[in-house]
């Protein structure tokens, strides 16, 4: 353990915790600071060369800083079991550009010019066109970077979740979603092997210390600013960790800090899959020295279904229940013929055959006549048709009915039974059955979409295998009246796999001030971060992720 002066510390060598007092820029971080002991002699309990915080897609920056002849790497994981974080609970594809060469032989057209005003597009002009450029122009290293280190043999696309907006500026059908990685021996990987395989290689590389259980709390920087270290909690134990070229921040969301959600997010949460870990702790870490925060107010959506038999508003404050991952519904239950989704006015607010974030935009609509967010719960209804065919949401059955699923012989007696307006709800079944004898659903342009077709039909097979899918040829083929009793019905609520918004770095994944100057030794990468260019297609949580990733230790590879 390297003891400091009061000496070294005036000679920039020690260092002491700075906060900006009274800065506010999210509640929940304190803005006083650990004192920093100056007058006496400061110790490190720990020296490394670089500090990655979290084991999600920051991972790949411990490992490429490894590869790279970095000699030290000390990873924190707050979790003492759980290595991945919310990582793990994807499915593990990639969104990449289509024009890759492991893609060449799809000749699915893409470019360089086209993937960058696609992507802008789905930043809605609120994202960095230079970090966006520099994960496009890393992309391709980064995949050779893979075979290299990981001996992964090549990258291929899985057909869907490709493009989520594809009425955008320049969507393609096929090549910038869900691709997967193939090992040695052309198997897919999975999130779960990838991040077994990124497990086994810091268990083998005796330049990676692996810290599990151990959060960090806050910077240490010097009298220059620079970040040189963190303090971190082990149990009941402080430590004082340095870093002798920076800090990488790889914390994930603040799904589950409720502070932070009321005071960023435009409306409430009542589900999420990400990890219970996602508390906002590296947005708060570096709003403390000033950092930029960014799309604080987006969330990367998934509709769940609500598994309280009775509505209460309530719930979005109740944790013990938010934490789930088994009633998500990725693509699957909403796209189904014979089903749709309405609001409390009986009235349908999305194209419910939609990818789960683009659907899930559509609970934030806010009615000023109620005074209430009109689409929050939604209600699915389906038909006898529907149950003949396929499981209910959640996996359930006609013979096994959960309680939060009710069963009614009528239309009107369902909306009665449910709360919804009867008058509107038959209003808007008659509607929507017009629409499926016209083959053309006039008013959410349902079954038009080739992605969301081809989504279905890949979601479908994995969460219902057994069941017929052959019917799922044509862009219509989602549509379905709702005409043959009995009637099902259950609410669906807004969750999360994730918050999007968090620290505004640049093109080489270090955080920026509020003079957008980067702050010496801190970057971040991840959902801690404001991303590349939000959730463009399947895949984009764990790509820009890794490829930043990869950048930031390349970029600290390089001092």
């Amino acid at each position: 353990m390297k003891e400091y002066s009061r000496r070294d510390f005036l000679k920039g060598t020690a260092v002491g915790v700075i906060g900006l007092s009274g800065l506010s820029l999210i509640t929940g971080c304190n803005s006083t600071t650990a004192p920093a002991e100056k007058g006496s002699e400061l110790t490190w309990d720990q020296e490394t060369e670089i500090i990655v915080v979290g084991t999600g897609t920051v991972i790949t920056a411990a490992i490429a800083a490894c590869e790279m002849g970095i000699s030290s790497i000390t990873v924190l994981e707050k979790d003492e079991n759980i290595f991945g974080g919310t990582s793990t609970t994807s499915g593990g594809g990639y969104a990449l550009p289509g024009f890759l060469n492991d893609f060449k032989e799809e000749n699915n057209g893409d470019s360089r010019e086209k993937c960058l005003a696609y992507m802008q597009a789905v930043g809605e002009d609120r994202m960095s066109l230079s970090v966006m450029e520099s994960f496009v122009d890393h992309a391709q290293e980064y995949c050779d970077w893979t075979r290299q280190a990981l001996g992964w043999s090549r990258f291929i696309h899985s057909g869907a979740h490709n493009d989520y907006y594809d009425r955008y500026p320049e969507s393609i059908v096929v090549g910038r979603g869900s691709a997967f990685p193939l090992d040695q021996d052309n198997q897919m990987l999975m999130a779960g092997a990838q991040w077994k395989q990124y497990r086994e290689y810091i268990d083998t590389h005796d330049q990676i210390e692996l810290m599990m259980g151990t959060a960090a709390e806050e910077l240490i920087v010097d009298e220059n600013r620079q970040v040189i270290g963190v303090i971190a909690r082990q149990g009941e134990k402080t430590l004082r960790i340095k870093a002798a070229k920076g800090v990488i921040l790889g914390t994930g969301g603040f799904d589950y800090n409720e502070a932070m959600r009321r005071n960023h997010l435009s409306f409430p949460l009542y589900r999420s899959c990400s990890s219970r870990n996602n508390t906002g702790d590296g947005q708060k870490m570096g709003a403390r020295l000033g950092a930029q925060l960014a799309l604080m107010d987006r969330v990367m959506g998934v509709p769940f279904i609500y598994d309280n038999p009775v509505w209460n508003p309530g719930d979005d404050r109740n944790y013990g229940i938010m934490a789930t991952s088994a009633l998500a519904d990725w693509a699957c239950y909403l796209k189904f013929p014979h089903a749709i989704c309405v609001n409390a006015k009986g009235e349908r607010f999305a194209d419910e055959s939609r990818e789960y974030d683009v659907f899930s935009r559509a609970f934030s609509a806010y009615d000023t006549g109620t005074l209430n967010y009109e689409n929050i719960p939604g209600y699915f209804i389906c038909d006898a048709d529907y149950t003949s065919q396929f499981k209910l949401p959640g996996g359930a059955t006609v013979e096994a009915l959960p309680d939060y699923i009710q069963r009614y012989d009528s239309l009107e007696a369902l909306a009665a039974g449910m709360g919804i307006d009867p008058a509107g709800l038959l209003k808007q079944v008659e509607a929507f059955n017009s629409y499926v004898d016209a083959g053309a659903d006039l008013q959410w342009h349902r079954g038009e979409s080739e992605n969301a077709l081809r989504t279905l039909q890949s979601n479908s097979y994995m969460a219902l295998p057994g069941t017929d899918f052959s019917q799922f040829t044509t862009l219509t083929a989602t549509l379905g009246k709702i005409e043959k009793a009995p009637f099902y019905c259950c609410r669906y609520v807004p969750g999360t796999c994730g918050t999007r918004g968090g620290l505004l770095t640049d093109g080489q994944a270090q955080v920026l001030d509020q003079d957008n100057k980067p702050i010496a030794g801190l970057y971040a990468v991840g959902t801690c971060s404001a991303g590349v260019a939000g959730y463009w297609a399947g895949g984009a949580c764990i790509s820009q992720g890794c490829v930043m990733a990869y950048v930031a230790a390349k970029q600290l590879a390089a001092q």
